[in-house]
């Protein structure tokens, strides 16, 4: 009795570990390809700023440290290292460079958009009408995607 109750809820608890939702792809059109890539170009530009912004503020903080350093050469006080500048100057400098595949990829997706169109298409399809083989139009969708 134990192994058959036990049998019952594993079967169950393997059951809702396999049902899962699954929704329709649903294809992608125009305006999605866009909307991805406005995305894209958005946040590569704010990387590229904020990127510049950065390096800029650890080129600055860099040379008052350098300032520092050389009047601390004159005097007694003991020498306080930091790596401030730095940190900030390659950081800015990651930033930039993570913005160049963001710009890539928001040109590709606009090439995308692009490609893809949707039209109406009269199509010919054999048909036998008595005894004669005759071509007989009829309306098609035509969707393309260039990918």
């Amino acid at each position: 009795m134990k192994k058959m109750i036990l049998f019952g809820l594993l079967l169950i608890l393997s059951s809702t570990l396999f049902s899962q939702i699954t929704t329709t792809a649903t294809p992608t059109v125009k305006t999605d390809y866009l909307k991805k890539s406005k995305n894209q170009k958005t946040t590569a530009w704010i990387l590229l700023g904020g990127g510049t912004a950065l390096s800029a503020a650890g080129i600055a903080v860099g040379f008052s440290e350098v300032l520092v350093d050389i009047s601390n050469i004159f005097s007694s006080e003991p020498e306080k290292t930091s790596n401030t500048g730095e940190v900030l100057f390659y950081t800015g400098l990651a930033s930039m460079a993570g913005s160049i595949p963001l710009f890539i990829a928001s040109s590709n997706n606009r090439k995308r958009a692009s490609s893809v169109s949707a039209s109406f298409k009269i199509e010919n399809r054999p048909s036998v009408v008595h005894g004669i083989v005759i071509k007989t139009p009829y309306p098609a969708l035509s969707v393309k995607i260039g990918i």
